[in-house]
């Protein structure tokens, strides 16, 4: 990669950062295709935050892409907002133009995709979603944009997993999304699971988010983590039968529709796939 003045900086800021393999996708990428742009990821502090957002509009960044945890956080220092983003309550991917900031979010899109790699139709299906962050929020409205029949919130504290089921209740005038408690979990007949917790993530790959569950094998399971590829979540699911998916196919494919936003190219999937074959976790 030639470095010069005409190149094009974009970011990625959470905390932490050092298990992230998006600069390797997207650089390799902006490679591959001849693209004038260089991507570089930043630790921030949560005490930081607003500073480095003005240093990146101070550098002229194109934009950036937000990470755990702050996809909600970042809401107060934005200019203006997609309306899917502002329907989500969380941004993944911030564009800046003439000193602005918009906020978009291409998780949700890029989790479907992922599900249709595997053949998964989420309409009329049962899906349990565990954790109510920001990315759990873009899972939820992309499957009830697709029709699911049933959204069980999952969440470690229930009062949170419960307010996220009424405003998306709300909103789509529906009783679809229903919180619940892990014993109510164990009883429920489920087409699709979907951890969206950092738990089992690297450093801490040794723990799981749901111990000593009982699988159905024809039960779809995602974990959208892919640093370790695959976690105790996935493994335990894999040796019971499940078709499991972890959180590369959704990274991508975020990439690919933020870096529409950022460059007006489409790249696509198929493509992509061969170009990134020697990252690491990418099959």
């Amino acid at each position: 990669m030639t470095i010069d003045t005409d190149k094009r900086l974009i970011g990625l800021i959470g905390n932490p950062i050092a298990h992230s393999i998006s600069p390797s996708i997207h650089n390799t990428l902006y490679t591959a295709f001849d693209m004038n742009y260089i991507y570089m990821a930043f630790a921030v502090d949560e005490d930081n935050l607003e500073t480095a957002i003005n240093g990146m509009v101070a550098l002229s960044f194109r934009g950036f892409n937000v990470t755990i945890p702050y996809k909600q956080k970042i809401l107060g220092f934005l200019d203006d907002l997609d309306n899917e983003a502002g329907l989500i309550g969380a941004v993944n991917t911030v564009k800046i133009e003439n000193g602005r900031l918009k906020g978009y979010n291409t998780d949700g899109i890029g989790f479907i995709k992922g599900l249709e790699r595997l053949g998964f139709i989420p309409k009329g299906k049962k899906v349990a979603v565990i954790g109510a962050g920001g990315a759990s929020r873009a899972i939820c409205v992309y499957l009830l944009k697709e029709g699911v029949s049933r959204i069980y919130i999952l969440n470690r504290t229930y009062e949170r997993g419960s307010d996220l089921a009424q405003e998306l209740n709300g909103h789509y005038k529906s009783d679809v999304v229903i919180p619940i408690d892990r014993k109510e979990l164990d009883k429920l007949d489920l087409d699709l699971i979907v951890n969206t917790t950092p738990v089992g993530m690297w450093p801490n790959e040794g723990v799981n988010p749901l111990e000593n569950f009982i699988f159905n094998p024809y039960t779809v399971v995602v974990d959208i983590i892919y640093n370790p590829p695959q976690t105790k979540f996935l493994q335990m699911a894999k040796r019971q039968g499940c078709t499991v998916q972890n959180g590369l196919d959704m990274l991508i494919g975020q990439a690919l529709a933020s870096i529409k936003i950022w460059t007006g190219k489409d790249i696509f999937y198929t493509d992509c796939k061969k170009i990134l074959k020697n990252i690491h976790f990418v099959d």
